[in-house]
């Protein structure tokens, strides 16, 4: 039992100090709270006087002693809503061998670097804007009667495109496009831009920071309550959902790790889109225009291929453009199934664009909010200096690559990863999400400038998203920070395992489980389900260690909802159904 996750290294060492206490006891807390507090060695700056802070109203919680009386009990008394997440995130031998649903607020990882992996709704619920005069409708926000989840992007593009959709899954949005006999044709280009992590809480959270989205918002076509659809809500797979219009269940890749003939592989291993089971829409309009339609993304890991789908890799295709920002700042792809326009290399700005974040706080100190991170690539690029730089990248690449220039529609693809990077170095509550926010929001303002200039306004449409929401600080929340590593010490003890003997993987929903374990009955997935159901708050902390102050009236809570094994969801499904 440990407590390895309570406090993180120098780039995560700050805490909130705005009014915690005050959100965990009446519930609420607001932007008359300020979330600036004292700085470290690796602490946020103060932010300029009379500078808003976050909006946050914590979650009421729950008092539970007992846990679920079964693993099958536990995931029938789920809400319906969660258990269809969870299902179509679920593929056979792919998936975990067994499923978690830490008790909400509750998550695996720490006190400092959430994760933002499950079902719930504050880490589903994402912004879906749509934009285009001529294409898109002009009514600002739209509720709909059934719910709209990012499987619907790729069947409405196929609409505007007049070709089939991928997959029999997603529905396209006919809400948001003008009636087809009023369109000026097809638009020369559809641009898709994703803020990781930028999930409507994180918007919420910052309201003053998206002036040019909210603009897009109303002047284009918002969908309210737009979800994620599946579960685990992770980059890779919810980006794949994007691009196939299908959910994991369909397209396979069903997180950051994949079990694929017994093994367990990255979601695309060294870049290639092996573990992707099903076209993309790219997939599918590419062979119809001849592959003359420009097929392009740009983004920071081969999480994101799957916007674009398969390139050369599947037959009829040809190499379409991918070009992946690695961990050094350089620009990379897997030239076998895509291409990379070398010109790329040689976009200036970068230097220029560090310095002048840099300065943002009056000071040339090779700092970023009090951090100096801004001469460390490896760093640099989770800040606003490559938001600016990406930016550049993009519409270099747009105009050498001639998107947008033909009457044959062309699809563009990019990611910014820094909302996400952010949220996980301090938090979507801290004062670094803020101009974080506000970069990306001027990058997508942007954009939309340079795409009237370039393409011609009435001729191009632009969507924009977020692959999900972020988990507020723990203290924040009331969440407990689930420690993975003490709890698979503790498991391996509990079943007589060596270290890692017990345990192949794990991910935030669940655990692949060794298979010679498996097959030689030394365990089995309904017995660890069983032992992670009574698996309480005192039991992941260490031995010797002190339980927090605010969580000491909790230690006899389960942390866990439900645990079953995998292939149960089946049953359990069905008897959710009746309810």
């Amino acid at each position: 039992m440990s407590l390895r996750n309570g406090r993180p290294g120098a780039r995560h060492d700050r805490r909130m100090t705005w009014c915690l206490a005050a959100a965990l006891a009446i519930g609420a807390c607001t932007a008359s709270g300020t979330s600036s507090g004292p700085s470290s060695s690796g602490a946020s700056k103060e932010q300029p006087e009379g500078t808003p802070g976050p909006r946050y109203t914590p979650p009421p919680l729950a008092t539970v002693t007992e846990p679920s009386a079964n693993p099958f009990r536990s995931g029938c008394s789920l809400p319906l809503e969660t258990l269809r997440r969870i299902r179509r995130g679920y593929f056979p031998g792919r998936s975990p061998d067994v499923m978690v649903v830490p008790r909400e607020p509750n998550f695996f990882g720490a006190f400092v670097g959430q994760s933002h992996s499950g079902p719930w709704d504050y880490v589903q619920r994402v912004p879906l804007v749509f934009y285009g005069p001529g294409f898109i409708r002009s009514q600002g926000s739209l509720s709909l009667d059934r719910e709209v989840t990012l499987a619907d992007l790729a069947p409405t593009y196929a609409e505007l495109l007049d070709t089939p959709a991928p997959a029999d899954v997603g529905a396209p949005i006919d809400e948001v496009l003008v009636p087809e006999a009023n369109r000026p044709g097809r638009p020369k280009l559809i641009l898709t831009i994703v803020w990781d992590g930028g999930g409507t809480n994180v918007l919420d959270a910052w309201p003053d920071a998206w002036p040019n989205l909210a603009r897009l918002m109303t002047e284009g076509s918002s969908i309210e309550d737009a979800v994620v659809g599946s579960s685990p809500s992770v980059t890779p797979a919810v980006h794949t959902t994007m691009g196939t219009g299908a959910f994991p269940k369909q397209h396979g890749v069903v997180g950051i790790p994949v079990r694929v003939d017994g093994a367990i592989k990255a979601a695309y291993p060294n870049k290639t889109p092996s573990n992707l089971l099903i076209p993309s829409l790219a997939d599918v309009y590419d062979p119809t225009t001849g592959n003359q339609a420009q097929i392009g993304m740009l983004a920071f890991k081969s999480w994101h291929l799957g916007m674009i789908g398969h390139g050369a890799y599947r037959p009829g295709g040809d190499k379409d453009v991918a070009v992946i920002v690695d961990t050094q700042e350089s620009l990379v792809t897997n030239r076998r199934w895509y291409t990379f326009p070398q010109s790329l290399k040689q976009v200036p700005g970068l230097q220029g664009d560090t310095r002048s974040v840099d300065l943002d706080d009056g000071r040339l100190d090779s700092a970023w909010m009090g951090h100096e991170i801004l001469r460390d690539p490896t760093l640099r690029r989770d800040t606003p200096a490559w938001t600016l730089h990406q930016t550049d990248l993009i519409k270099a690449l747009l105009k050498r690559e001639r998107f947008g220039e033909d009457d044959i529609p062309d699809l563009f693809y990019t990611n910014y990863k820094q909302p996400d990077e952010v949220g996980h170095a301090w938090n979507m509550l801290l004062p670094e999400m803020r101009p974080t926010l506000r970069y990306v929001d001027d990058a997508l303002g942007d954009l939309t400038s340079w795409l009237d200039r370039e393409v011609g306004r009435g001729q191009w449409v632009v969507a924009m998203t977020a692959d999900h929401g972020q988990g507020p600080l723990a203290e924040a929340s009331g969440a407990w920070p689930i420690n993975m590593t003490e709890l698979i010490g503790d498991a391996e003890e509990r079943f007589g395992m060596g270290a890692g003997d017990l345990v192949a993987e794990s991910s935030p929903v669940g655990f692949w489980i060794d298979q010679g374990a498996l097959e030689n009955g030394r365990i089995s997935a309904e017995g660890v389900a069983r032992w992670l159901l009574g698996y309480r708050l005192e039991d992941n902390v260490e031995t010797g260690s002190e339980v927090p102050e605010g969580y000491r009236a909790r230690v006899r809570e389960p942390i866990l909802s439900a645990a079953f094994p995998s292939d149960a969801l089946g049953r359990i499904w069905g008897c959710a159904q009746p309810r």
